[in-house]
């Protein structure tokens, strides 16, 4: 069973849960620091470096574990002008969409996990 969960699908289940989990945060903050003079939004990255490792030719499945293991996401800042006099840069009807976007891509990634270990379970009591 340990191999099982230490496979690339669950690996890769553990990192993309640990990135949409860093995102709310940091929406959150975001939200949080819509009324702060100056304030630059933040953001996560985390899709397109995933994608890139994908791109990547790999000898054997633990070059990709390892991978996968090593990757994480990347925090930025948005450095573009801000609209606002007071050069906050946060739009709040964006990252509330962002926010409710994340919710939704963290349930759907809580319910790919559950339904990985409920096959391991079924296979385990032999279709039971």
């Amino acid at each position: 069973m340990s191999n099982y969960l230490e496979g690339v699908s669950m690996n890769v289940l553990q990192k993309s849960l640990d990135a949409v989990w860093l995102r709310q945060q940091v929406i959150s903050n975001n939200i949080a620091n819509s009324e702060t003079p100056g304030y630059k939004t933040k953001s996560i990255e985390f899709e397109n470096i995933f994608k890139d490792l994908l791109n990547d030719n790999y000898d054997n499945i633990s070059a990709v574990k390892r991978a996968i293991e090593n990757i994480e996401p990347v925090l930025t800042e948005n450095s573009t002008a801000s609209t606002k006099e007071d050069g906050n840069s946060v739009n709040l009807d964006y990252e509330n969409i962002e926010l409710a976007r994340a919710q939704i891509q963290y349930d759907y990634l809580i319910s790919s996990l559950t339904s990985q270990i409920n096959r391991l379970k079924y296979a385990i009591n032999g279709g039971k």
